[in-house]
């Protein structure tokens, strides 16, 4: 932005009424005839003398009186702002792969040189962009993945506000992350010059195109890999594609499977039916046998991990009897991998509470089983437990079985109840479709008696008793020294799924309810006094690795005071080693790229004389996205640039880009006018003039005998 000073004088403006300029001119000609108008002294030695001086004290005077009245002068600036030209540069390794290093050399000094050139004219922004947009300057051409909308997109962002001028684009067109660059949201208006690299012949490759999995499955589940193979220029060719695990460096073929290439442009999906049978992060190789002459076999192969976890929370459904609810229970805890369900009845033997994480009591305790033996293990391992209360359930011994809340009554009468939405229950969130709906769920039958809420509990559903709506707790939930405890105060939930199931196949309301329930009550509060984890468990190559820790104190307060280190191991045994760096209260590391591999954690840290360590788990795995494809997209840059407006240039024709741009009558400069209002009293010049007319009036006054 260039700033022309020149001012244009538009206006003088005063903050008083218009007269007052008119009062100031009598005032000044009524002082300044006060002073000459009967000097005869003056008088008697030049005739002219009075009248000259009453004018330079009229003039005097009126200058004061008038810069008292705080005047103020508009004036104009004109700014020109020189058309903006951004250069963004394809750093990934395509481009290096596909272009010959000759003009990859002279393509470099030529965009120096148009550098330098358009800066005489223009101003000029560098960037690179691969997957992420940079301002730094590329050295290497290795980023494993493009996007090329990206450039586009950040480039509209920032700088279409401006006097964009035009854009131009060092790429070969070959995208393999993001969006078509087409169909960007870009709403540049600003011409589009492409400089096409890349070679544009399809050549015999054979490769892996994709891969489809889950990252995460559980122990004893069966899962699928689908790898999708594609073939170009290599009609004829016969291979095959196998399946490896990888454990502890030791390469096992776990399936294989052979086909021939058809046609020129070959695509087929393969699929392989795995069982997880080993917990941890584990790794399996994907590779095609070469059929000779490829362009390349870096995409040959791909590397997976998948982290097979035991981490199902089991769940004992412990009942009085048979009761339609149990099986409408197990549906509902059954249909969610995270959870396995066994049923058994209070008269069957003593189950080891030790083996399941959570409990489900259904009409217990009750006079026919009152359970203390369960119940005092529950209280014990702080077992969380959800009882359901119905027609057989012991009123006296649940009141003491659980700290939620107790019933004072009989069960020997039962109430039909309809539930009401406690509206500031937090513990959780539910759906604005459970919401809307809650009110239409068929009754319920609970205890009749008188119902009191322990002061640590939380209520989501209430009891409505006909037509009047009570605090009577249907639904509540407690967590006292880390025990948490539910309790639905009547039974008939199966009457819930069934009405539901006309209007909504899946019952999604009383799955919602119960699920929401049993997650609640078996979250475990973290209570380690150090914590380190990384905010990811699986990387890829070019992304940084970050960790976060905390220390606490006795008080459980977050502190950050003593140093606290971080050791890395790869799959063969090397490590690696990092010190924290301290942020507020808590501890931060950006470990920076790792390559592909399993790896392991520890960090520790030394608190009042005891080394606490936190340990933990991820890998990083390998991108060759860059090597899928080395077909440049040339035909996409035409399509760019048509749709932008501009033209594609191919390397030789680089120098000549200035000249082009030059001629492009729509890439001109802004000019900018602005105003300005200044206060008179800010020109120091004009106080200097009212003094030298005061000074001339003094010396010719003395010089001509005044006094």
């Amino acid at each position: 932005m260039q700033s022309n000073h020149q001012e244009t004088l538009e206006n003088i403006t005063i903050s008083y009424p218009g007269y007052f300029l008119i009062v100031i001119a009598i005032i000044a000609i009524v002082y300044a005839l006060s002073l000459y108008f009967r000097d005869k002294r003056i008088k008697e030695n030049k005739s002219w003398l009075p009248s000259l001086l009453g004018l330079l004290r009229f003039l005097t005077v009126l200058g004061i009186l008038y810069l008292l009245l705080g005047p103020l002068i508009k004036h104009f600036i004109t700014e020109e702002q020189k058309p903006l030209i951004v250069i963004a540069e394809d750093t990934s390794e395509s481009i290096s792969l596909a272009t010959n290093t000759e003009t990859l050399t002279q393509l470099n000094t030529d965009i120096q040189n148009l550098r330098t050139t358009l800066s005489n004219k223009y101003e000029v922004i560098d960037l690179t962009f691969s997957d992420r947009i940079s301002f730094s300057d590329a050295d290497t051409l290795d980023n494993q993945s493009s996007n090329l909308s990206l450039p586009l997109e950040f480039i509209s962002d920032n700088y279409e506000d401006q006097n964009l001028g035009a854009v131009i684009l060092v790429t070969d067109g070959i995208y393999n992350e993001g969006k078509n660059p087409l169909y960007t949201d870009s709403k540049m208006q600003a011409p589009l010059y492409t400089i096409a690299l890349g070679d544009t012949t399809i050549r015999r490759d054979l490769l892996i195109k994709n891969v489809l999995h889950n990252r995460i499955v559980y122990l004893n589940d069966r899962f699928v890999i689908e790898t999708d193979v594609q073939a170009y220029n290599a009609v004829g060719a016969n291979s095959s594609i196998s399946l490896s695990k990888v454990t502890n460096g030791k390469t096992t073929k776990l399936d294989s499977k052979s086909f021939k290439i058809d046609k020129n442009n070959y695509f087929k999906s393969f699929s392989f039916e795995l069982a997880a049978d080993q917990i941890g992060n584990t790794k399996y190789v994907i590779s095609l046998a070469n059929i000779g002459s490829e362009v390349t076999t870096a995409n040959n192969s791909r590397n997976i991990y998948v982290d097979v976890l035991d981490a199902r929370q089991k769940i004992l459904l412990l009942a009085d009897s048979p009761h339609p609810d149990i099986k409408a229970i197990k549906s509902i805890v059954s249909s969610n991998k995270n959870y396995t369900i066994d049923v058994k009845m209070a008269n069957e033997p003593m189950t080891n509470l030790n083996a399941y994480d959570i409990v489900i009591m259904h009409n217990l305790p009750s006079q026919k089983y009152d359970i203390s033996t369960y119940l005092a293990q529950i209280k014990k391992l702080k077992k969380p437990s959800f009882y359901i209360v119905g027609g057989e359930t012991s009123t006296s011994l649940l009141n003491s079985a659980q700290n939620v809340l107790t019933i004072n009554g009989s069960n020997t009468s039962m109430n039909e109840i309809t539930p009401i939405l406690e509206g500031g229950f937090n513990l959780f969130t539910l759906s604005d479709l459970l919401k809307n709906k809650v009110k239409q769920f068929v009754p319920l039958k609970v205890p009749f008696g008188e119902y009191k809420t322990a002061a640590t509990s939380k209520v989501l559903l209430y009891q409505k008793i006909g037509n009047v709506e009570t605090r009577y707790p249907l639904l509540a939930y407690s967590d006292i020294e880390n025990h948490k405890q539910a309790v639905l105060t009547g039974e008939g939930i199966w009457r819930w799924r069934l009405t539901e199931f006309g209007d909504f196949p899946d019952q999604p309301f009383t799955k919602e309810t119960i699920l929401k329930t049993l997650q609640y009550i078996s979250q475990k509060e973290d209570k380690r006094q150090f914590r380190a984890f990384t905010n990811k468990i699986a990387y890829k190559e070019n992304e940084n690795i970050l960790f976060d820790a905390q220390l606490y104190n006795a008080n459980y307060e977050a502190i950050n005071t003593e140093e606290a280190y971080l050791k890395i191991s790869n799959s063969a045994g090397e490590k690696f080693d990092y010190t924290f760096s301290k942020n507020n209260n808590s501890y931060y590391i950006d470990a920076g790229r790792l390559p592909e591999d399993n790896y392991t954690y520890v960090a520790n840290t030394n608190y009042n004389g005891k080394n606490i360590t936190a340990t933990g788990k991820f890998s990083v795995q390998s991108i060759v996205k860059e090597q899928y494809d080395l077909t440049a997209k040339h035909d996409l840059l035409y399509s760019l640039t048509e749709k932008y407006g501009g033209e594609v240039i191919y390397p030789a024709g680089v120098p000549q880009l200035s000249d082009i741009l030059s001629n492009n009558e729509n890439i001109k400069p802004i000019l900018f006018q602005k105003a300005e209002t200044k206060s008179l009293l800010d020109y120091q010049w004009l106080i200097a003039v009212l003094i030298l007319l005061l000074a001339i009036e003094w010396f010719m006054r003395r010089f001509y005998g005044g006094y």
